[in-house]
């Protein structure tokens, strides 16, 4: 029995037009400024809101990219909020943080 080759053909790659150095520099500066808004209602980095909760003082650091609480991170004031009371509630509205 005979085995059949097949015989490739020659393909030449793609031409990818050469994009100008400024542009490609312009796009870098535009992603490395994108930052998301903070929340208005969210005091400085830094800052430590206290709250009295059922006879305790409790104690939440703002930081850059959330909020400490006990040694521990959180992403959002509301998840914080939740640990304390042990069920769904604003962050904003336990910490009086509304407007």
């Amino acid at each position: 029995m005979k085995k059949q080759i097949k015989k490739s053909r020659k393909t030449t790659p793609k031409q990818v037009p050469d994009i100008p150095a400024a542009v490609s520099v312009d796009i870098q500066a535009k992603s490395s400024t994108s930052t998301s808004k903070r929340d208005p209602r969210i005091p400085p980095v830094g800052t430590v809101l206290t709250k009295t909760y059922h006879g305790q003082t409790l104690e939440v650091k703002v930081l850059e990219n959330g909020f400490e609480y006990q040694g521990k991170v959180y992403k959002s004031i509301s998840r914080v909020a939740m640990e304390i009371v042990r069920h769904p509630i604003s962050g904003y509205v336990f910490f009086g943080l509304t407007k």
